[in-house]
């Protein structure tokens, strides 16, 4: 409309300057201004659809209280104080939050990792668990939350996800195709992204091959899926030999024993063969020294996670000084900020790499556990306690109602 009203005064101001009439001049000043009011009318309409549009929605029918586990006390993990509350309020919604109802979330070392030490902030009782599944039962109002009430998404809130309800900022959550079943999207951002962003820093580092240890892990074993995708060869150390064949069912090619006799034989081998300088350790105490020392000079080392032990031992001073070996920590948001200005870029296609191939590539296996359960079972698991399960081989999960 306001097109054709531009269109006729255009025409009309032409036939005007022709015949250099008064009258003709008055009329056009007025449509011309009768084209400014139904302008300003059409884009005040605009922003009024556009306000309502970006109004808070839903939260009818929601409960008063909610279910979610808290650190009360952090310690070692058989001591920390890890309860269960019943009566917790919902999140107040931010503007640009979403809240959503839990329907999986999944359980990571690092989740864990918070109940050991204490938090920089102090605040306590201390919400957990990182990233979870879920449905959009409210938003807080803002255009990034627009259309996304009822939607099916995976979120990294960050924090308080082993809970009936998070609040989550529509930027970190990604929608879900129908084809996924809700539960099995529960683990979509942080082991997923970890293995994109190993293999885009072997990428970035001209590495053509890689040694991973822990690779029997839910981690473990998607990276044997994707790197024949990146053009990169693994190096997939494990520590029995039931996972060794599980490996080589999934279509791994170099894959060692840790508790093998021949292991440091074999390792050594494969380093020279496949020109080894670069390894992801998750195992810490004597796993990444031992790395250390057999790597050609200029390797590098990245520790990632710690399922022996908190700390890193036996690493061999001499080839940190003369022979310009690294250790590092490996965190995949800083991993992707290392490939320079396009990391961000690269870490958002990565995203869409893994909403393709959720149910292949990136797919994992879970152990269901119930709220009242994740204590006891991350308990068992805690590789500094006598006696504890193997970490590998298993992935949990926390599911709701």
């Amino acid at each position: 409309c306001i097109a054709r009203i531009h269109r006729a005064n255009r025409e009309h101001h032409l036939d005007c300057s022709a015949r250099d009439d008064p009258h003709c001049h008055r009329i056009h000043h007025s449509a011309m201004q009768f084209d400014a009011v139904w302008t300003a009318l059409a884009f005040g309409a605009l922003g009024c659809l556009l306000l309502l549009a970006c109004r808070r929605r839903g939260g009818k029918d929601l409960p008063k209280a909610m279910r979610r586990l808290v650190v009360v006390e952090p310690n070692a993990l058989a001591l920390a104080r890890v309860v269960v509350e019943e009566e917790a309020p919902l999140p107040v919604l931010k503007r640009g939050q979403v809240l959503i109802k839990v329907c999986a979330a999944s359980i990571n070392p690092s989740d864990y990792g918070a109940w050991r030490a204490r938090s920089a902030k102090g605040e306590y009782p201390l919400p957990t668990g990182q990233e979870c599944s879920g449905v959009v039962v409210a938003t807080g109002g803002g255009v990034s939350t627009l259309g996304l009430l009822g939607r099916r998404v995976a979120a990294f809130p960050g924090s308080g996800t082993y809970a009936d309800y998070v609040a989550c900022s529509a930027w970190r959550l990604v929608c879900l195709p129908g084809s996924v079943a809700l539960a099995d999207a529960c683990e979509f951002f942080i082991n997923p992204l970890t293995v994109v962003a190993m293999l885009l820093t072997a990428r970035a580092k001209r590495a053509t091959a890689i040694i991973h240890t822990g690779a029997s892990s839910a981690l473990g074993q998607m990276l044997c899926k994707a790197a024949p995708g990146f053009g990169v060869e693994v190096v997939h150390v494990t520590h029995r030999q039931q996972h060794v064949e599980m490996l080589h069912r999934l279509g791994a090619t170099h894959v060692l024993n840790s508790s093998s006799d021949s292991y440091g034989a074999e390792l050594d081998e494969k380093i020279r063969a496949l020109r080894v300088k670069l390894a992801f350790d998750c195992v810490a105490g004597d796993s990444a020294g031992a790395l250390v020392a057999k790597l050609p000079p200029r390797s590098t080392v990245y520790a990632y996670g710690r399922l022996s032990s908190s700390y890193l031992s036996a690493i061999p001073v001499i080839d940190l000084i003369y022979r310009g070996k690294k250790v590092e920590g490996f965190m995949v948001t800083r991993a992707f900020a290392k490939l320079g200005p396009l990391g961000l870029l690269r870490m958002l296609l990565a995203m869409q790499t893994i909403k393709r191939e959720l149910q292949t590539t990136f797919a994992t296996e879970f152990a269901d556990v119930r709220l009242e359960e994740v204590y006891e079972r991350v308990v068992a698991i805690d590789p500094e306690r006598p006696g504890a399960k193997s970490a590998t081989n298993q992935k949990l999960r926390v599911v709701f109602d």
